[in-house]
């Protein structure tokens, strides 16, 4: 079985399998090009969702519910760009193949249903918040729970139904992965395909668009019930930046997910490269995404001037004297007795 790292230098194996690339000398070029594309895009990728990973939970401030909820949306974002990678070179084994595509199904509709768990977090926090001071949950474990049952728990009831589809399409037969192997066994054949994939995302995605419509429904409502002018454009622009985020996120997922459907069931050339490059791409667009915007940059700029405070504390003492701006410190404490 070709590796993550060879199939860098001798390209994709099954692209020509597939007949999506003829076998010319331009159009190798063109696969080793997109082999290149995806090995480096992968890579950073990988990084930036360590990277992005590590600044949720490094700052106190971002280990929230919402944070929380984004964690494991980056991990479960990790573990699809990793087991993307283990396909690239094409898989031979046949119990390997089928573990690799049940497993990348289960991945992806995790990715989903932490999605539509976070846009519940955001409407229920817009809808609670009626000012700038953040409202702290009480039962922040609890909603965790209930939170980490849906996101990690529904995709393995959706994973055993496609399972019993596999088995029923297969006629019995699991281990025949001769229609996954065209596509790296990184989608199941059609009908745990398509009814325990591709229809569960489009009811999560549904209801994905219902949460984000009525957060900024609820956040237009809160924000004219404001008086002071400044307090409403501060939370105008804090709310419009949550929900900004939460549509980038969202929109750059399901563009990569639809690709590869459209990849699937066409078999076309362009879907299957757009797919490849996309998802290449798509662990490091998410981590610019949710750590390069300005809540977390402020987070930062925070961070580093208390770090410059304790600095010059440490090499520069405040004395008592130099703390004060009464005169009464520069007297004497008690007073003399008088002669």
């Amino acid at each position: 079985m070709e590796n993550f790292y060879t199939a860098r230098v001798h390209g994709f194996p099954n692209l020509t399998a597939r007949g999506l690339i003829p076998g010319s000398a331009e159009h190798m070029t063109q696969e080793g090009l997109l082999s290149l594309v995806v090995v480096l895009g992968s890579s950073v990728s990988l990084v930036g969702l360590v990277f992005a990973f590590i600044t949720y939970s490094l700052f106190s401030d971002l280990r929230n519910l919402s944070g929380t909820t984004l964690m494991n949306l980056l991990a479960a974002l990790f573990m699809t760009q990793l087991l993307y990678v283990i396909g690239v070179g094409g898989v031979q084994d046949g119990q390997l193949c089928i573990a690799l595509g049940f497993s990348l199904q289960y991945i992806r509709l995790t990715v989903f249903c932490w999605l539509a768990a976070m846009t519940h977090h955001m409407y229920a926090t817009f809808r609670h918040n009626v000012n700038l001071v953040p409202h702290t949950e009480p039962r922040i474990s609890a909603s965790f729970c209930r939170y980490s049952l849906f996101g990690w728990g529904a995709p393995f009831i959706l994973l055993t139904g496609a399972l019993f589809l596999q088995l029923h399409q297969k006629s019995g037969n699991l281990l025949d992965v001769s229609t996954l192997t065209p596509t790296n066994c990184w989608f199941l054949d059609h009908d745990a395909f398509m009814y325990g994939f591709v229809v569960p995302v489009l009811v999560l995605l549904l209801a994905d668009a219902v949460f984000l419509a009525r957060s900024a429904a609820v956040a237009r409502f809160i924000i004219s019930m404001q008086v002071d002018r400044r307090t409403r454009e501060k939370m105008r622009r804090k709310r419009r930046l949550q929900l900004y985020l939460f549509l980038k996120v969202t929109f750059i997922i399901t563009t990569v997910t639809a690709l590869g459907t459209l990849a699937k069931l066409t078999g076309r050339n362009a879907f299957w490269i757009a797919f490849n490059i996309g998802h290449g791409l798509q662990g490091i667009a998410v981590a610019l995404c949710v750590t390069c915007n300005c809540q977390v940059l402020k987070i930062y700029t925070r961070s580093l001037r208390k770090k410059g405070k304790k600095n010059n504390t440490k090499y520069h003492p405040v004395t008592e004297v130099t703390k004060s701006t009464s005169l009464q410190m520069l007297t004497w404490e008690p007073s003399p007795d008088t002669v």
